[in-house]
């Protein structure tokens, strides 16, 4: 299961452990994700997202149907929705 946001196109990053001798190994910093259900008015039904806290943010600021819209328009959307 591929941990990106379907909102925010948000994805892992990696980057170093560092210890107090600065010994760096790899490690990853992960998304918040939340796999949520979202109603649209439009269509009168319910879809499941898996979106990241700032995802969550940005559909309580504009909206379920202004978020999909950017994000089908950036190109985080893929599936059919």
């Amino acid at each position: 299961m591929s941990q990106i946001c379907e909102i925010t196109g948000k994805k892992p990053m990696s980057g170093h452990n560092v210890s107090h001798a600065h010994n760096k190994t790899k490690r990853k910093f992960r998304v918040n994700l939340f796999k949520k259900r979202f109603y649209l008015p439009s269509e009168d039904r319910w879809i499941v997202l898996k979106v990241s806290k700032d995802g969550l943010r940005l559909i309580d600021k504009v909206g379920i149907e202004e978020a999909l819209k950017r994000a089908k328009e950036k190109g985080y959307l893929t599936r059919k929705i």
